[in-house]
């Protein structure tokens, strides 16, 4: 898989994980997601999506094009799976605090 290089940190290890478990060290504690309509919120809630991502779908990803204005982020990704459609193209907005994720909302 490859990653492009011009991600802010955290995002290359978000995109570019092999590992959920430790996935959760990249989001504030107070960090907020917006996926598949739902809004899952704080480290309990994120540990249980990311869990449940990876159980029902196997994603992996491959970074297309990001484009960043100071904390926020907007990456275009192909995620393949075991969903229907796979692959598809998507577009998530990443708010970034420090090297961590705030909030993630897929559009």
């Amino acid at each position: 898989m490859t990653v492009s290089p011009t991600l802010p940190a955290p995002l290359p290890e978000y995109f570019g994980r092999t590992d959920d478990t430790k996935l959760l060290d990249l989001f504030a504690p107070d960090a907020t997601i917006k996926d598949e309509g739902k809004v899952h919120q704080g480290a309990a809630e994120i540990s249980e999506w990311l869990e449940s991502v990876e159980a029902r779908y196997h994603p992996r990803y491959r970074v297309i094009a990001a484009e960043q204005d100071g904390e926020r982020a907007t990456v275009t990704f192909v995620v393949s799976g075991t969903f229907p459609g796979s692959p598809a193209t998507l577009r998530q907005n990443f708010v970034l605090t420090g090297n961590r994720i705030q909030r993630i909302e897929t559009l």
